[in-house]
């Protein structure tokens, strides 16, 4: 085999040996890179994919000279023992045949941050036993996945995800088993603004909160319409409780609204944080509903932690 000769199609089968999650990113070039080793002498015997190219960061010719790869590239230095020992441990052909490791690290270059995942797997292809390194921008997956969803499981009015996306997306968020938090947002005053106002007012209430809601999440985060004046947020990687109860203040806050007559506009928020409030997208989203219907009975305005209930 050579690294220039090796075909996609074998390429692709090595990725699908990866699992679901990774074989999405087959195609898409910028997010990946495939290295495979030969494992008698360690030899690199082809690779794919541009993303650490992309970054400037040189593919190892031999597979040893990973042991190397944690002092070289931009780790955050509190990842740094744990990325050295991952490398170690599969440049030093300690690996069994079945074995699939997986590592999340962040690489960070002044502002400039992205967090890779980086699984190994042992397999032969065409006689030859070799080790498969894949790289994966984890940033990259996100958005790619928004943008799937969002394609046709768009809200026609507010423009965010509709029911079935959001809970697509929450499908999705809760299979990798990382924690996160939710928040189920209601609009208390909303039946009297439809009665006061009449629908198209209501209506560009709707807009609005969505609008102010979108100036402040970040690039992965994703918004969702449930029901008539229900959304839901999906916020990756939020697992500390204070930052949560700083999102959902600010939620409850910035969702604060005065109409021409003087109707005050306020929400009701429901926040739930996986795994320790559920591990499933039905249960997340239920107890998430119980939360706000529990903030509600305060008089809205406020927010109510799942946690704080039981």
């Amino acid at each position: 085999m050579d690294a220039k000769k090796f075909e996609k199609e074998q390429i692709n089968q090595i990725i699908q040996m990866f699992g679901e999650r990774r074989r999405s990113r087959f195609g898409c070039e910028d997010y990946y890179t495939l290295c495979g080793y030969r494992k008698s002498d360690g030899s690199l015997m082809h690779y794919d994919g541009a993303l650490l190219s992309s970054r400037n960061l040189d593919i190892p010719e031999k597979i040893k000279d990973f042991s190397l790869i944690a002092g070289m590239w931009p780790i955050e230095p509190k990842l740094l023992a744990s990325a050295e020992e991952f490398f170690l441990h599969f440049s030093n052909g300690k690996a069994e045949p079945t074995d699939l490791s997986s590592l999340d690290i962040l690489l960070r270059k002044g502002d400039d941050e992205c967090w890779i995942n980086i699984s190994t797997i042992e397999m032969n292809v065409e006689g030859e036993d070799l080790v498969e390194v894949l790289f994966i921008n984890e940033d990259g997956e996100k958005m790619l996945l928004k943008k799937a969803i969002c394609g046709s499981e768009t809200d026609d009015l507010t423009g965010v995800l509709n029911r079935n996306g959001i809970m697509r997306a929450l499908a999705q968020m809760t299979s990798d088993e990382a924690p996160h938090t939710y928040l189920l947002l209601d609009i208390d005053t909303f039946k009297e603004v439809n009665l006061t106002f009449g629908y198209k007012m209501g209506d560009q209430v709707l807009v609005n909160v969505v609008n102010i809601i979108r100036k402040h999440l970040r690039a992965d985060d994703i918004l969702g319409r449930i029901g008539d004046d229900e959304f839901f947020f999906c916020l990756y990687d939020v697992s500390d409780r204070v930052v949560a109860e700083r999102i959902a203040k600010g939620v409850v806050e910035m969702t604060r609204l005065t109409l021409p007559n003087g109707l005050n506009i306020t929400s009701s928020v429901g926040v739930v944080m996986s795994p320790a409030d559920g591990d499933c997208a039905a249960e997340i989203y239920g107890h998430a509903d119980e939360a706000m219907l529990d903030a509600r009975k305060k008089g809205g305005d406020t927010y109510t932690f799942y946690s704080d209930m039981q």
